[in-house]
């Protein structure tokens, strides 16, 4: 008796979630022999990485069990998902570093920024809730602005002023990024490929609030 792949697909494609799959891509600005990313980066930004274009796929979130024998391996953090993959999802090449956004699910943020120095919210938003500012010693709701290539933009005299610290709020996605293979996983049968378990860590745990 065997594992059939191709049933086992068709059972995780009932119960699975949507997710945006973005490849990691290492910047050719790492350094050769230390690794490390160069700070003036234009396309990594020092972060090592790029990330390439979202594509829709779909995951299966894994039961307690699961992750009770993940915490057993002294790698748990607060937030970790081991996810299964169905061989002919279009993200069963998911490797170290590439992103997973969970499409069918939301979360709250809150972010300090500075009007005018603020680099793209990278995140996957839902929805913008609201701007506040100190105003004449007093915390104020302002205008809600527009997203603009992930720039909070406002129309001319409305929201922060230039140089003006201000905190965004909303709701996001939850966004991970691949930690690692889960141990003891078996991609690989006889030639099949079967499901493969990987573990996913909030990508919040890196400071990326903007990749």
């Amino acid at each position: 008796m065997y594992l059939n792949p191709t049933h086992f697909n068709r059972f995780l494609n009932k119960m699975g979630q949507d997710v945006l799959w973005r490849q990691a891509v290492a910047c050719p600005c790492r350094n050769q022999h230390s690794g490390a990313a160069s700070l003036n980066c234009p396309v990594c930004r020092g972060k090592g990485f790029s990330w390439q274009d979202p594509v829709p796929a779909l995951v299966a979130l894994t039961g307690q069990k699961v992750n009770q024998e993940w915490a057993k391996f002294g790698m748990w953090e607060n937030g970790d998902v081991v996810i299964t993959i169905p061989s002919d999802s279009p993200c069963y090449r998911l490797a170290d570093f590439d992103r997973v956004v969970f499409t069918d699910s939301t979360e709250p943020f809150s972010f300090t920024r500075v009007r005018g120095r603020e680099p793209a919210l990278m995140l996957d938003i839902a929805s913008l809730d609201g701007v506040y500012l100190i105003q004449d010693g007093d915390l104020v709701l302002t205008d809600t602005p527009t997203l603009v290539d992930g720039v909070p933009t406002w129309p001319d005299g409305e929201g922060p002023t230039t140089g003006q610290q201000y905190t965004i709020m909303g709701r996001k996605h939850p966004e991970y990024y691949v930690f690692q293979d889960f141990p003891q996983d078996r991609a690989h049968h006889h030639g099949r490929d079967l499901p493969r378990r990987v573990v996913l860590r909030k990508i919040d745990l890196l400071g990326r609030e903007a990749a």
